[in-house]
């Protein structure tokens, strides 16, 4: 053999070695992923994979079970009134849905009053519906909710401020606005957390959870393209490895 062929073969040797190191360096995550995980995939029903959920925010906003906001809450009486994404909570059990996001609430005559910004909607105490007012049925779009200085409940709207002394059959303007209107507060954190796992469901059984980091859906549409990177890695490393070990064998052989 000339020395050009030599040299173009050492050059040849090298760029593999080369190539195969980086690739390897580059992969070794991802072939212990799919490793790890299709071990215990094999496994499920043993390790009772599918009796198991995840409930994890951070697992939860990667499947899009995670709210866009977070909750608001209001206090009418000894009742905890919380709002997140159009689903209405008293004390953390849901009474209501595609409710708009309400500016405030109040308890009246033994009712729960629920003001949003086009509407307000009356509770009793368990949650029950007892009616709902639309835009047509109120004197303007409410700012505010709370009690009057006659102990009536006051609604401020954009046109007025008003009072219903018979049933919110009909509505009474009063000369000034509400001084102790109701606000958000902070809710206990068993409300809360309450609330939050109605929103999510159940979460994530973990072998669908493995499942998806097997296949790389866990990190979107393009994770299972990932997932195809490593697998033809290992390809390329075992075929590399091969071709170093051909020609280490054949080297050997030509020793004397």
């Amino acid at each position: 053999m000339t020395r050009q062929k030599k040299n173009k073969s050492w050059i040849a040797q090298k760029t593999i070695r080369r190539w195969h190191r980086w690739v390897g360096y580059g992969s070794i995550t991802l072939v212990f992923i799919l490793s790890i995980t299709g071990l215990i995939l094999n496994r499920t029903e043993k390790l009772g994979l599918t009796q198991i959920t995840v409930k994890n925010s951070l697992i939860t906003s990667l499947y899009g079970m995670a709210p866009s906001e977070d909750p608001i809450f209001f206090k009418t009486g000894d009742h905890w009134l919380g709002w997140l994404e159009g689903r209405l909570y008293l004390n953390g059990n849901l009474i209501d849905q595609n409710l708009d996001r309400p500016v405030g609430a109040a308890f009246a005559d033994g009712l729960i009053l629920v003001a949003s910004k086009d509407s307000l909607t009356l509770f009793q105490q368990d949650g029950s519906l007892v009616e709902h007012l639309d835009s047509t049925s109120l004197p303007g779009s409410i700012t505010a909710i709370g009690p009057s200085e006659n102990g009536l409940t006051q609604i401020d709207t954009t046109d007025g401020y008003y009072i219903s002394p018979d049933d919110y059959m009909s509505w009474t303007p009063v000369p000034s606005g509400l001084t102790h209107n109701s606000k958000t507060q902070k809710a206990p954190e068993q409300i809360t957390e309450k609330i939050m796992l109605d929103f999510q469901g159940q979460g994530i059984s973990l072998s669908r959870l493995i499942l998806d980091i097997h296949s790389g859906h866990i990190l979107g549409s393009w994770g299972p393209y990932l997932m195809d990177l490593a697998a033809i890695s290992l390809i390329f490393l075992g075929l590399t490895g091969l071709m170093k070990h051909r020609r280490r064998d054949r080297d050997r052989q030509k020793k004397p």
